[in-house]
C-alpha cells in the first residue's frame, strides 16, 4: 500500500531522476521506470532503439536491485536481439511484469527494508 513517503520517492524516481541527492533506491527505481516506460510504450524491442547500452545496463542493475532478477535476464544482450524474438521478449516481459503494481510493490518491499538506501523525502501536506 503506498505511503506518502513512498508516493514521493517514486514521483521523484520518475520524474527528476531520482533527485539531486539521489541514494542506490533512488537511483535504481529511475533506471528501471525509463527502461519499464520504454517497453509500456513501444515493446522491448523500442529499448534498443531508444536506449544507450549505459542506460540499458542501469536499468538491468535496477531490476536486480528490486529482486527481479528473471527480468535482467530476460534484458541481458537485449542490444543483440533479433526483430522475430521481440514478440516472444515482449510476452516474456509481460509474463514477468504482469503489472506496475509488480514493479510498486517491491519497490515498497525495499524501501521498508532498506530506507537509507533513498534520499530523505519532505512530506509535502
Amino acid at each position: 500500500m503506498a505511503t506518502v513517503q513512498s508516493t514521493l520517492v517514486w514521483n521523484r524516481a520518475a520524474l527528476e531522476k531520482g533527485g539531486a541527492e539521489a541514494c542506490a533506491g533512488d537511483r535504481a527505481l529511475s533506471d528501471l521506470l525509463l527502461l519499464h516506460g520504454m517497453v509500456m510504450n513501444g515493446g522491448v524491442g523500442h529499448v534498443p532503439a531508444v536506449l544507450t547500452q549505459v542506460e540499458v545496463s542501469a536499468a538491468i542493475a535496477g531490476f536486480r536491485y528490486f529482486g527481479m532478477n528473471e527480468v535482467a535476464e530476460l534484458l541481458r544482450g537485449i542490444e543483440f536481439a533479433r526483430e522475430q524474438d521481440f514478440e516472444h521478449l515482449d510476452q516474456m516481459y509481460g509474463t514477468f511484469i504482469a503489472s506496475d503494481s509488480t514493479i510498486s510493490d517491491a519497490f515498497e518491499a525495499k524501501l521498508v527494508a532498506s530506507p537509507e538506501d533513498f534520499a530523505p523525502v519532505e512530506d509535502e501536506a
